[in-house]
């Protein structure tokens, strides 16, 4: 009897994570292949000219991609960060957040854009990163359709930019790119929210 037990939970475990998968893959968009790997011409081959100026993704930004439909959040409620237009603060465009240390290794942070036409969170740890954490870590929000400029997305990272690249120094925002995830590690550290421009901007981070 037991033995059935435990084969009906793998078996449901095993729908479970099925499910997961496909609920993920089905909301979302492909990303294009220089996001994946490096650079090839239209016949496939790796192009040597592109690849010299090539950064492969970061680790943080594929785990962070993954594993947010499972891993533990960072606040248990929706905080929101408020950054004030230019006018108002001078030269200051940035609002932190302080995220309390956690038993679990990893948690993932999820930022949305609430309003505002671009904002960079940047993830850090107290004090220096543990051996295989990225720190600091910077993620780009912005809603689909909104052109930024080359000095609005500098901080975004090159797999980013290429995806965007629109001509011109210009990159197109896309699906989704308001709603993003950032890897927290166990020992806590701060968020920085950035507005892109002088103009105010707000964000949610769970």
């Amino acid at each position: 009897m037991k033995v059935v037990i435990i084969v009906l939970v793998l078996v449901v475990i095993g729908f479970a994570v099925a499910i997961g998968v496909a609920v993920y893959r089905a909301t979302t968009p492909p990303a294009p292949p220089s996001a994946h790997g490096p650079p090839t011409d239209s016949n496939g081959n790796i192009d040597e000219d592109a690849l010299a100026d090539w950064k492969p993704p970061s680790m943080a930004a594929f785990m962070g991609s993954v594993s947010r439909p499972f891993a533990p959040k960072v606040f248990k409620q929706d905080v929101r960060v408020d950054v004030p237009a230019a006018a108002e603060t001078g030269d200051d465009r940035s609002e932190t957040k302080t995220v309390p240390s956690a038993k679990k290794d990893m948690r993932i942070a999820r930022i949305r854009l609430l309003s505002g036409r671009g904002a960079v969170a940047t993830y850090e740890v107290f004090g220096a990163p543990g051996k295989g954490e990225t720190s600091p870590q910077a993620v780009c929000l912005c809603s689909q359709g909104t052109l930024l400029d080359e000095d609005q997305a500098e901080d975004c990272g090159d797999p980013w930019r290429k995806a965007r690249a629109s001509g011109d120094g210009k990159f197109l925002c896309r699906k989704k790119d308001d709603d993003v995830s950032a890897v927290v590690y166990h020992s806590g550290g701060t968020i920085k929210v950035t507005s892109m421009d002088d103009q105010a901007v707000s964000v949610s981070i769970r």
